[in-house]
């Protein structure tokens, strides 16, 4: 009799351990750059709009018009700048320098985070994001990476609020290798 009685507390205790309610409970400490983003990559995934993209990789510089663009891959380093996270409450120092500005900074002491800092500007008008900057870094003995990402919004049409222009930049280095930089920027028309 004691066996199931125990089978049964730990199944209790299995299914219990597989929600997270201080995840789904708790309200954003920052901004929501995440929702912002795939709210973005959704729209742009159905509008297809048309856009001119250049790109600079270790000085080769290519540059080209497209509608045929993976959204959810072209803004993935957009969505890795997120911070909202449980786990991320309390490593970034937060300062508004006015109403519409919103600047979170790593903290010192969590100098192993990729998103060292996440700058988001809102329009007065429709407290949108106008702009969204963030430096993120990764740093080991075999690796070093910095990126520096820019992304701008605004009003197309009427009540349409979307992504206008972005930036990526930056550089890779693997240890006994050189230096790889980048530079990628996309215009929507």
């Amino acid at each position: 009799m004691r066996l199931p009685v125990l089978y049964l507390a730990l199944s209790v205790l299995g299914i219990s351990s597989c929600s997270n309610p201080a995840k789904s409970d708790q309200p954003n400490v920052y901004f929501d750059v995440l929702g912002y983003v795939n709210q973005q990559i959704a729209g742009l995934s159905t509008q297809k709009p048309l856009v001119k993209k250049d790109a600079t990789i270790n000085k080769e510089h290519s540059e080209h018009m497209t509608r045929d663009i993976d959204w959810a891959r072209e803004l993935d380093l957009f969505t890795q700048a997120d911070i909202n996270k449980p786990a991320l409450r309390s490593s970034y120092q937060i300062t508004r320098p006015d109403s519409l500005t919103y600047q979170y900074t790593l903290k010192p002491t969590e100098e192993r985070l990729a998103v060292r800092s996440l700058t988001v500007r809102l329009d007065a008008k429709t407290h949108q994001p106008q702009q969204i900057e963030a430096v993120l870094k990764t740093e080991n003995a075999l690796y070093a990476s910095e990126r520096r990402l820019t992304l701008n919004s605004g009003p197309v049409g009427q009540n349409n609020w979307r992504v206008t222009q972005y930036k990526l930049a930056g550089y890779q280095k693997l240890s006994y290798f050189d230096s790889s930089t980048f530079q990628i920027e996309g215009r929507l028309q």
